[in-house]
């Protein structure tokens, strides 16, 4: 899954839980950002045995908050 196009269509057949690369690609971050953000609590993740996973939804709302409004 190289492409933000997978990553939509996955949603609709019920994947919840995107895999660090997918996070990375959805979001339009480094890797190293990613697991920084994740580390520091700032980005919401879910531990799944020893893998990191991020919620789609949680990241959804992520963007919601963080996203600068105009001025109109």
């Amino acid at each position: 899954m190289t492409d933000s196009t997978q990553i939509g269509s996955n949603r609709a057949v019920g994947k919840r839980l995107l895999t660090t690369r997918e996070t990375v690609e959805y979001l339009g971050l480094a890797e190293e950002t990613v697991y920084k953000k994740a580390r520091l609590r700032e980005l919401p993740s879910v531990k799944v045995g020893r893998s990191l996973r991020f919620d789609l939804l949680a990241l959804e709302r992520y963007v919601e908050q963080h996203t600068i409004k105009t001025l109109d």
